[in-house]
C-alpha cells in the first residue's frame, strides 16, 4: 500500500496522467527519482493491465512535496531559496 494511493480510476482525468518521463519533467526531477518514489512506496503506477506505466500527477505532487519537506535540495530548481515552492522551476 503506497503512502499516497491513487484515487479510483473513475475519478482520474486524462490530463492528470503522465508516464515516468512526463512525471519527472512536471516536477523538475530525474526519472530515477520517480522510480525511487515507486520503490519506496510513496506512489504507484496506475493499474492498467498491459498498458504503459502512468502516474497520477496530483498524487506524485504530494510525494514531491514530502521530499521537499524532508530536505531535498535541487540546486537546478532553486533548492530552498526564499520564496521557492514545490513544483516551481528555477528562474
Amino acid at each position: 500500500m503506497p503512502v499516497y494511493p491513487n484515487p479510483p480510476l473513475t475519478d482520474i482525468r486524462p490530463d492528470d496522467l503522465a508516464d515516468r518521463v512526463g512525471t519527472a519533467a512536471a516536477f523538475g526531477v530525474s526519472e530515477s527519482t520517480v522510480k525511487w518514489w515507486v520503490h519506496t512506496g510513496l506512489i504507484e503506477a496506475l493499474p492498467i493491465p498491459g498498458g504503459p506505466q502512468l502516474y497520477h500527477l496530483p498524487t506524485a505532487a504530494r510525494a514531491e512535496y514530502r521530499a521537499w519537506q524532508h530536505g531535498a535540495d535541487r540546486a537546478a530548481r532553486g533548492g530552498r531559496r526564499p520564496g521557492w515552492r514545490p513544483g516551481q522551476v528555477a528562474a
